[in-house]
């Protein structure tokens, strides 16, 4: 297959990055921006991502569509956008690069080749792309047309094949997430107790001592997590199901979602990327917290 045109659907701080590699690489890179927010808008017009307009679009237009939106929509999105090939007769690859369960890809892998999609199965991990760097996140792919996505490795970006099967690339980020993202939300219980204790001085002078590692994941990680809290919710919860399918307990990732809702309604949860305002230490992420809980907990009483 001979891709020329890449949709990114959406254009948000992984997803415009992608685009933007694509675009200085010379592939047509379109987006469905019908209904988005104006930082969505924004960031797709700095990476040079051409708005195509509605969603049915994107079925005359595109060759592959790389879904890259939050956990809780990626199913949604498939349906939605299947059910649009009676407007249009284009079938495009779908590729989900969202964070979600094995099952849930298999779903939707179900859903659109049921309609007479393409599918490939996928997960990111990683920053998103910095091209003055020349760093590039693991775009990680399974399913019988998962090396077609190879191509793309030419304008820079880093497609890795796991294997033929729908639900591998979804298996490695569950993996990878729930200790990397498992470990922050331990970390906020950690902060937030030590500093309400009085012995977050005590913790952090151990974990230089004991962990330096864990405390260099907890001082890059907490700020870095406030803007990302919202989209991390979703991601816990899909965590939970894969565990679960497994034959795991599931409450602890739903506890840790239940910390990213507590982040997203509090002061950081407002935090945006590219104009960071508060929670930019791992204490003053702790304290900003202490403070929202028990203003929480004052009104309840």
């Amino acid at each position: 297959m001979s891709i020329k045109t890449v949709a990114i659907q959406s254009p948000g701080d992984m997803g415009h990055g992608v685009g933007r590699v694509l675009v200085e690489a010379g592939f047509e890179t379109i987006s469905s921006l019908e209904g988005r927010s104006d930082r969505t808008r924004d960031l797709a017009s700095k990476a040079k991502i051409m708005d195509i307009g509605g969603l049915s679009n994107l079925l005359g237009e595109a060759d592959v569509i790389l879904s890259i939106m939050r956990p809780d929509m990626a199913l949604s999105f498939v349906k939605a956008l299947t059910s649009l090939g009676s407007v249009q007769a284009g079938r495009p690859i779908i590729v989900d690069l969202n964070a979600v369960a094995p099952a849930t890809g298999r779903a939707a892998a179900e859903v659109a080749e049921k309609e007479g999609f393409g599918f490939v199965d996928g997960g990111i991990i990683g920053a998103p792309p910095n091209l003055k760097t020349g760093y590039q996140p693991r775009l990680y792919v399974s399913g019988p047309r998962a090396w077609e996505l190879t191509v793309l490795n030419e304008a820079g970006l880093d497609f890795r094949v796991l294997d033929d099967r729908i639900g591998s690339a979804s298996a490695i980020k569950m993996c990878y997430a729930a200790l990397t993202k498992g470990l922050t939300a331990i970390g906020i219980h950690s902060m937030v107790t030590a500093r309400l204790e009085g012995v977050d001085e005590a913790l952090m002078s151990e974990l230089r001592f004991s962990q330096k590692d864990i405390l260099n994941h907890l001082e890059g990680g907490l700020p870095s997590m406030c803007p990302k809290a919202h989209r991390w919710i979703g991601e816990m919860k899909e965590i939970s199901k894969t565990h679960v399918d497994s034959g795991l307990p599931g409450e602890l990732f739903l506890g840790a979602a239940r910390i990213y809702e507590t982040v997203t309604g509090s002061p950081l949860g407002a935090e945006i990327i590219e104009d960071r305002k508060r929670g930019n230490t791992a204490t003053e992420v702790a304290d900003l917290l202490i403070a929202h809980i028990q203003k929480r907990k004052g009104a309840v009483d």
